[in-house]
């Protein structure tokens, strides 16, 4: 998991230093704040090790530049990633992040005695470019190749499952706009599900979800379709866009993709959706925090803070921890104000909006 991002000079990020919680994350920010950014950035930083290190027995510092320099341009999709660098700076952006995992420990043990903790483990990754492209990358001079650190799964805000058949094929031999993140979650998306899926996804916490999409997915030649109950097969075109995040949601735990340890990064995972599917998005987000699931989101929905908020209240979900960040814009920047709670944070763009607009309701029931 993620546990803190840096940035100089990276888009609209003139300064900014952000530090993660384990449990949930949530980015809050007008239009052009950056929010996508930073979620990108934190995908792009949580998968290095599985695609530099896991396994491997060589790791260059050729290797991660091409990486970060390969992850930057599809993802970002700029004209060069010299694009990236903040307009009105010396030219010279730097970024790091601090990815959080454990190494495996050997111990004799009694039978019946608990296993032993294992060992916590961290990696700074670092890379640095300029205007043109990338020039330097930094690479953490101690990696340990058995230790353990989860995967990021991210899901855009735009679903994919209604045009998720011949996407594959057609991103790889096509130009297409979209960045490669719909292509890692088509991926995803493709794995078949578990036989025996992990036991806590059964738990009452995550059966709304399945409530609310009536049914399962199943991918059946190249194309998905809703199972609902009594067997009956619906294109998924068919079912409401709301509908279909929840359902990649519940599908993408169902075959594995995403499991404890791991990082979900949710772009607006509130958009289409309707006030009663919220609540129990916010419920599940909770949930897979409380099971040990990074979650990062970013939003627009001052429902769904609230909801975060009384459900956060009960005591079941008390000690998850949580972190909240507000961009702001200050003149051709963008400034981060964090803390652990929404009222840490100043100022609320949405919280302000939503006041102005109650007064122009009163307002307007007095006239």
């Amino acid at each position: 998991m993620i546990t803190h991002l840096k940035l100089k000079n990276f888009t609209v990020f003139k300064e900014a230093d952000l530090e993660f919680s384990p449990g949930l994350n949530v980015i809050i920010g007008e239009n052009g704040t950056g929010k996508t950014h930073l979620l990108k950035l934190g995908y792009i930083f949580s998968n290095a090790w599985h695609t530099l290190v896991k396994n491997q027995s060589v790791i260059s510092d050729q290797k991660v530049e091409r990486y970060f320099s390969d992850r930057l341009q599809n993802i970002f999709k700029p004209d060069k990633v010299g694009s990236l660098t903040t307009t009105g700076s010396d030219g010279k952006s730097n970024v790091s992040a601090l990815v959080y995992g454990s190494i495996p420990t050997l111990s004799i043990r009694i039978p019946n005695e608990p296993e032993g903790s294992s060992l916590p483990d961290d990696i700074k990754w670092e890379f640095s470019f300029s205007n043109r492209s990338i020039d330097k990358v930094v690479l953490q001079d101690r990696l340990t190749v058995n230790a353990i650190y989860g995967k990021g799964l991210y899901i855009p805000s735009k679903e994919m499952i209604s045009f998720f058949e011949g996407f594959l094929s057609a991103y790889e031999k096509r130009e297409l706009q979209f960045d490669e993140t719909y292509r890692d979650l088509a991926l995803h998306l493709s794995s078949t599900k578990l036989k025996i899926p992990p036991t806590f996804i059964k738990q009452q916490e995550l059966k709304s979800l399945s409530t609310d999409v009536g049914g399962t997915l199943k991918l059946e030649g190249g194309k998905f379709y809703l199972v609902s109950i009594g067997s009956k097969l619906r294109e998924i075109t068919l079912v409401a866009e709301g509908i279909r995040k929840i359902a990649t949601l519940l599908h993408l735990l169902e075959n594995g993709s995403l499991e404890v340890g791991d990082t979900l990064i949710w772009d607006e995972p509130e958009s289409n959706l309707n006030p009663k599917l919220i609540k129990d998005l916010a419920l599940a987000i909770l949930f897979l925090c409380k099971n040990s699931i990074q979650v990062v989101i970013g939003t627009h929905s001052l429902f769904l803070l609230r909801e975060i908020e009384i459900i956060t209240s009960q005591k079941q979900f008390k000690d998850i921890p949580q972190r909240y960040f507000a961009l702001g814009k200050a003149g051709d920047t963008v400034t981060v104000e964090q803390g652990d709670s929404v009222d840490d944070i100043n100022p609320f763009v949405m919280l302000d909006e939503a006041l102005a607009q109650s007064d122009r309701f009163m307002d307007a029931g007095n006239d």
